[in-house]
């Protein structure tokens, strides 16, 4: 799965990458360890990931809620995993998907966002306690993922948008750290069929990332902690 991630980049870098229209906001997006919305004692912590959609016909990057909150819950936190959409081997996407109540209304309406990030982190099942891996672009200045998103009306007559990142199998880099599943990753060949395309182009791309696309370092225990953000997130772990 992906259940955590960080951001560390410029809306200018973004907006060249992408192609997108009209002028990118001043400054970025840094945050080293980001976790999907969580209860506490004063509520709900909200967290948000930036995801591309395309509204009639233009590409814009707007704050969604991660994980996905269904438009039955009234904008509640469900009490269930949602931050990852699971496709299955050898079966389309859209039978997988459609038999998820919790994602089917969001693939129907064609409710398909990219979501940004610079990393993500994956734990290593077969290690006792489990090694933190940060898993990053091996080119590219960014990390653009599948996406679902939905709109839940909340109790003040608002909608409130979430997201979820979908995930397939692994390719050989993410099996050798002892991790089974992955992010859809898109590339420039393959964004435009995701947001655009039809069902059956987008459940195309539901692959695998290629063996090279990535890369990936094993990083400290604190990270295991979803407040932690200092800087040493980003070395390399002892014996890594």
């Amino acid at each position: 799965m992906c259940g955590r991630g960080g951001l560390d980049f410029d809306w200018r870098t973004v907006w060249r990458y992408l192609s997108l229209a009209g002028d990118p906001p001043d400054g970025g997006e840094r945050r080293l360890n980001v976790a999907p919305s969580t209860r506490s004692r004063d509520g709900i912590d909200w967290r948000a990931l930036p995801a591309v959609r395309s509204v009639a016909g233009d590409r814009r990057v707007d704050p969604l809620v991660w994980p996905l909150v269904p438009y039955w819950l009234k904008g509640d936190l469900p009490k269930f995993s949602t931050a990852n959409c699971r496709s299955e081997a050898d079966t389309p996407f859209a039978e997988t998907v459609t038999g998820k109540p919790t994602f089917r209304n969001a693939w129907k309406r064609g409710q398909r966002c990219v979501i940004l990030l610079s990393w993500f982190y994956e734990w290593d099942q077969r290690t006792r306690p489990r090694q933190p891996w940060r898993v990053f672009p091996a080119e590219a200045p960014i990390l653009t993922l599948a996406g679902l998103w939905e709109r839940s009306p909340t109790d003040e007559d608002t909608m409130l948008e979430s997201c979820t990142i979908v995930t397939t199998q692994p390719n050989a880099l993410l099996r050798d750290i002892g991790h089974h599943r992955s992010p859809v990753l898109l590339d420039d060949g393959s964004i435009g069929a995701w947001l655009e395309g039809t069902d059956a182009e987008a459940q195309a791309v539901v692959r695998p990332p290629p063996d090279g696309a990535l890369r990936a370092h094993p990083v400290t225990t604190r990270v295991n902690n979803p407040h932690y953000q200092e800087e040493d997130l980003l070395e390399v772990a002892d014996g890594g």
